[in-house]
């Protein structure tokens, strides 16, 4: 379960600092499995575009984006909440808060359209057991 631990806490999440506090909102990110890559906790402006969110969480973790798509991958790479709902990345986040996203909650990257079941499970099994240990998700 390291591979689905943060690397960070929602305290030190990684952001643009010029970004107002009132207008920031918090997500715990877990990139495609085969990225390899330690999920990490970062901010954005709530009127940041999908898109925006997809790129500088890439850049985070590493991966390179080419139109939409990891290099060398031939899928496009989509945004997900826990439940594996697909976010539209052409809105701003604020248009997703309150109805199939929450501030603070978990955004998954992942090619395709949707999210295997089996990597949703390890997910929520990893937040669940970070909440009950006290390093939860707020």
């Amino acid at each position: 379960m390291t591979r689905l631990k943060p690397r960070n806490t929602q305290g030190t999440a990684v952001g643009d600092v010029s970004i107002a506090r009132e207008r920031r909102v918090h997500f715990a990110i877990y990139f495609p499995v085969e990225a390899n890559v330690q999920p990490v906790h970062m901010f954005f402006s709530r009127f940041a575009a999908g898109d925006k969110v997809l790129s500088a969480a890439c850049r985070e973790g590493g991966l390179s984006l080419d139109r939409g798509r990891l290099v060398g991958s031939p899928e496009r790479l989509n945004l997900f909440t826990m439940d594996g709902d697909l976010l539209r990345v052409d809105l701003e986040l604020d248009a997703h808060l309150g109805s199939t996203l929450q501030p603070s909650s978990v955004l998954i990257l992942e090619k395709g359209n949707r999210v295997p079941d089996y990597r949703l499970d390890e997910i929520r099994q990893s937040v669940s057991q970070r909440e009950q240990g006290g390093c939860g998700i707020q």
